[in-house]
């Protein structure tokens, strides 16, 4: 599998490289690439890497004292957590790196045991030339363990690493070779999780990925988000609704549209925010028009495909009608990636904040949103010192007028009005490209994007990235 965390790495590598002692925390939900990441950044290092299993304390010793013997060839066994952490003491007279994966659990199982990891750091550990990297995957856990001003790790920690899903930026590379409406397809149903994205087979066609990966009882898919609710909290069931209904939105729902049966919603939704699988978006500008205005959405947009039209169709799938799910689907899929392609193209004038594109310097960005505010709506709301950048993505299945480009122009001054800015740039994305006017349209206002000169972008990008 192509490596995705170039990124993440390297800030474990600055930190291995520094010479001084290190506890890295690394965390993230399930499934994001974690402990790929940490098993990557211990290839060809003096290190172990240490599973922690749910359950008893004698069971996590159990382990690692197994592991250790097979990664080190060394005869230990470890009667008690005391035996375990003068191991620790030992290994940090050298450059050595120990992975704690899922060390939430020790936690759980043995209250005292991150106290002690505490105690130990401050006597001898941060003295040493340890690198400990914490790994954890329960996030609320990790905050209460870490993370938190009264943790026990507080104040401790040298780097802290959360692992998101991937942008479409970073995750298009995954789909090389193909086109780039392709990986936007890809990247809109398989969003950008790796455990995820990996299931995509590029020989095959979006169809066949949906049904073999997603739809069909049994598919490595099936059912992956409501096993990971039912993994990492305690009522799955609330979790399910409340996402259910942020499905129905065309891109999302304000809070005043999510209920449960009992009690308040936010501390669901705050959880949900925690896991990245939700996010809170705000119109540019919100200081102005309230929070009323605030959405909330889908972070990743496997996510999204899946309470939009597996959940609400499971006994469909249990009658083996996923040919029947496949065709609704089918009939409305240009209408769900419009709003992928409104967040690609939102990703994309971010990344170009303060860059040329295409020939015209887009200015440093102080804020990049969508907007909206009565029946006047931007996809993108760029706000530089003296600009402001709008962005309008097309995802349709026909190419785009001149007489469109300049509706969308004078929308966007509109906006710019609002917001006192006295120069406007408008950059207008579509999957089909442009009709002959539209292309002969130069306007020093306007930029046209057709999906080809979108992949040259991101491209140009990326090599600078690896040039670094």
């Amino acid at each position: 599998m192509l490596f995705l965390r170039g990124r993440e790495l390297e800030v474990l590598e600055r930190a291995f490289r520094s010479g001084r002692a290190q506890l890295i925390v690394v965390y993230g939900r399930r499934r994001l690439g974690k402990t790929t990441l940490v098993r990557e950044f211990i290839k060809g290092k003096k290190g172990l890497y240490l599973f922690t299993p749910r359950g008893s304390i004698v069971n996590i010793l159990d382990n690692y004292s197994r592991e250790v013997r097979s990664q080190l060839g060394s005869w230990v066994s470890f009667s008690s957590w005391f035996d375990f952490l003068d191991f620790l003491d030992a290994t940090s007279r050298e450059r050595f790196v120990v992975v704690m994966d899922e060390f939430q659990w020790l936690g759980e199982s043995q209250a005292s045991s991150i106290s002690l990891i505490q105690d130990l750091w401050d006597r001898r550990l941060a003295k040493s030339r340890i690198v400990l990297i914490l790994v954890g995957s329960a996030v609320g856990m990790i905050e209460r363990l870490a993370l938190k001003g009264d943790s026990p790790l507080f104040g401790r920690k040298t780097t802290e690493l959360r692992l998101s899903p991937l942008p479409y930026f970073r995750a298009r590379v995954l789909w090389e070779g193909l086109s780039e409406e392709k990986r936007i397809e890809a990247y809109g149903v398989f969003g950008g999780t790796p455990a995820y994205m990996v299931q995509y087979s590029k020989t095959r066609s979006l169809k066949w990925n949906i049904l073999t990966n997603i739809l069909m009882r049994g598919a490595p898919l099936s059912s992956e988000p409501e096993a990971l609710l039912s993994q990492e909290l305690r009522s799955p069931g609330v979790y399910m609704s409340i996402l259910e209904r942020i499905a129905s939105g065309v891109r999302g729902l304000p809070l005043g549209k999510l209920r449960v049966a009992e009690g308040n919603v936010i501390p669901y939704i705050r959880t949900l925010e925690k896991m990245d699988i939700v996010e809170r978006i705000v119109p540019a500008g919100l200081s102005r028009y309230g929070a009323r205005n605030t959405l909330y959405t889908f972070r990743d947009e496997f996510f999204r495909f899946w309470f939009k039209y597996v959940h609400p169709n499971r006994w469909m799938i249990e009658l083996g009608k996923e040919d029947e799910i496949m065709e609704t689907i089918q009939k409305t899929l240009n209408q769900y990636l419009s709003y992928t392609f409104e967040k690609i193209l939102l990703e994309l004038v971010s990344l170009w904040s303060g860059r040329k594109l295409l020939g015209k310097r887009l200015p440093i960005l102080s804020e990049v949103k969508p907007y909206w505010k009565g029946d006047v709506e931007l996809d993108v709301c760029g706000l530089g010192e003296n600009t402001l950048v709008a962005g309008e993505a097309k995802w349709s299945e026909k190419q785009i007028s001149a007489k469109e480009i300049y509706n969308a122009l004078n929308r966007a001054e509109e906006v710019a009005e609002t917001f006192k800015k006295k120069e406007t740039l408008l950059i207008i994305a579509s999957r089909k490209g442009f009709t002959k006017n539209a292309e002969m349209v130069e306007d020093e206002k306007i930029v046209t994007l057709t999906l080809e000169k979108m992949a040259k972008a991101f491209n140009r990008l990326q090599t600078q990235e690896r040039g670094r």
